[in-house]
């Protein structure tokens, strides 16, 4: 790190190399890594094996390299690209028994056979690396520079991975953890990470910045001695690696407080987590300004792309073109978007994964738009998903004509478990959201209406069920009709479109039901029948009536219009039967 800029800006020529240490908190920090590239720059091949299965003409678009990757020669694969690596460290003694530890309980890993009889002093004596003994983190900073070291002597691989430690833009402590996400934070001009998440951790005690003496006391002090002989060269690159660390980070803490001082300090005061977090804030604002990145009035975010924001958990991609995070851990989640306010606009975003989160959860979340607060209508709702949409009124530039970026602000009123049947996936959890957009509001005098091309309430029309209901009403509303319906139509049809509250006017014709929103039927129905409603059209996922004599009737009986009626009686049924249960 001595030779590397203390701040640095990455170009798309580089690649950022994360080497992968055993049990360095590593699987923690892939994530957190991962959160500022698009998914597509992120190689994904983590073990040398998986390099296989990656195609060669492919590798030149990855600028992010992640995982156990040190057996592959990165640097004749892409002799175009510069390398800008990054690692943690740990504190030998913890992260050889922590490496050993973490074998013995895991069968997938390919060592499990050999290990899971062993002793630790087997462990020790007999895995050796290279000609290494058990420097692991020696060996692997050292091939950073050098793929080749695999014969020559240990001096000679310890000194290489010395000069290769000054060139490497971070190397992290395990055992100051946060500082590391912070110093990184600072490195690269990214929003202050914090400490939140905790991917494949061991769950013993040595873990997340404990320090050796609890190892320590479960080993013998022969075992220990012999761990210290096998990690000699570990150990002086960790005190190597720990003194570069203090230098970068006291360097930081200087030069934050000289650019956004906090009269409250002193040289002579070590700041506060609380601190550094505000004025790394404010160092973030200043190099998001410096990337002059445009802004615009119509954008569409995916979280495929590059995370700039907070409050997120990792990112999720089960199928090919789904990309969404959760929030969490905490309540609250932000976005920070080039956007330009210039004029009213149309917020829009896709919550999915519904089905697993509370009604409370759902019904609390609220938007803020820098901070100021955002109105919101369900656009549609189904079992599995909801779509909001909110107006951002140009008033909010006003209150922040200079801001670089728009801040989307998005809270729950708490976060809950994450749904694991395995119970591995321990996150805090509170919505799951895969798609945001704005654009501006253009539809002439019918100002609240989105622009029909932009919404994504468009693509539920692409499914037959949603439209030949808007078949239908096109071929039969008269211009002046009202009707009621999911706020989603008003992006098919001209008519005004009100929402179900709006059944007690006089002036509505046509009342479109949906038959998987249960609560609008059983509020609904019996309303409709009373002021002479019928069915006029029914599918598997629509029933529209109307006051309108001259259309042809469905009957109550049909297939389609049945279950209407039958599943509320059936519900209603085992409510009543349940209530008898209990009682009795």
């Amino acid at each position: 790190m001595k030779a590397f800029p203390s701040q640095y800006t990455l170009k798309e020529n580089d690649v950022f190399y994360y080497i992968h240490i055993p049990k360095t908190a590593g699987m923690t920090f892939r994530t957190v890594v991962a959160d500022y590239f698009h998914s597509d720059e992120i190689c994904p091949a983590t073990l040398g094996h998986m390099m296989a299965q990656v195609n060669p003409q492919d590798l030149p678009q990855y600028r992010l390299l992640l995982g156990h990757l040190v057996y592959v020669d990165f640097k004749t694969l892409l002799p175009q690209k510069q390398f800008i690596h990054a690692t943690m460290l740990r504190e030998p003694v913890a992260q050889l028994v922590s490496h050993y530890e973490y074998i013995r309980r895991m069968p997938t890993d390919p060592d499990y056979a050999k290990v899971k009889e062993m002793s630790l002093e087997e462990f020790v004596q007999y895995f050796a690396i290279a000609n290494l003994r058990r420097n692991t983190q020696t060996y692997h900073v050292a091939k950073a520079a050098r793929f080749d070291i695999e014969n020559l002597p240990a001096q000679d691989i310890f000194e290489i991975a010395l000069e290769s430690l000054d060139h490497f833009a971070f190397a992290g402590l395990v055992e100051r953890f946060q500082d590391s996400l912070f110093l990184l934070s600072y490195i690269f001009g990214w929003r202050p990470i914090m400490n939140t998440r905790k991917e494949n951790a061991s769950g013993t005690k040595g873990d997340r910045g404990s320090h050796k003496e609890s190892y320590v006391d479960r080993i013998s002090s022969t075992t220990f001695q012999l761990i210290k002989e096998n990690t000699q060269l570990d150990q002086q690159l960790y005190d190597y690696a720990s003194q570069i660390f203090s230098d970068r980070f006291t360097q930081m803490v200087g030069d934050l407080q000289q650019h956004y001082p906090n009269p409250i300090s002193t040289p002579f005061t070590a700041p506060s987590p609380e601190l550094l977090t505000v004025q790394l804030e404010k160092n973030y604002e200043q190099r998001y300004s410096d990337l002059n990145i445009p802004i615009t009035e119509t954008y569409r975010y995916d979280f495929a792309q590059a995370l700039r924001g907070s409050g997120w958990q990792r990112r999720e991609q089960p199928t090919e073109g789904l990309t969404y995070r959760w929030t969490g851990p905490n309540t609250i989640s932000t976005l920070d978007l080039p956007i330009a306010i210039n004029q009213d606009l149309i917020l829009e975003f896709r919550v999915i994964c519904t089905n697993f989160v509370p009604h409370d959860i759902l019904n609390s979340l609220t938007v803020t738009v820098n901070n100021i607060a955002i109105p919101l209508k369900t656009l549609h709702l189904d079992p599995v998903m909801r779509l909001f949409q909110g107006t951002i009124p140009r008033s909010i530039h006003e209150s922040s004509p200079d801001q670089s970026f728009t801040r989307l602000t998005f809270q729950v009123n708490r976060v809950i478990a994450f749904c694991d049947p395995r119970g591995s996936d321990t996150r805090s959890v509170g919505v799951a959201i895969n798609e945001v957009q704005v654009f501006p509001i253009t539809m002439g005098d019918r100002s609240e209406i989105p622009a029909r091309g932009r919404t994504f309430a468009l693509q539920l029309f692409d499914r037959e069920f949603w439209q030949e209901p808007i078949t239908f009403l096109q071929a039969h509303l008269d211009p002046k009709d009202t009707i009621i319906a999911p706020l989603s139509f008003q992006v098919k049809l001209s008519n005004l479109i009100q929402p179900y509250q709006a059944l007690k006017a006089q002036n509505i014709q046509w009342v479109v039901l949906q038959k998987d929103q249960t609560e609008q039927i059983v509020s609904t129905l019996l309303k409709l029948l009373i002021q002479g409603f019928y069915p006029v059209f029914a599918n598997g996922l629509f029933v529209i009536f109307t006051t309108r004599s001259q259309l042809p009737k469905v009957p109550y009986t049909s297939v389609d219009v049945k279950p209407l009626y039958v599943d509320i009686l059936k519900r209603n049924f085992r409510k009543i039967a349940a209530k008898f249960t209990h009682v009795s």
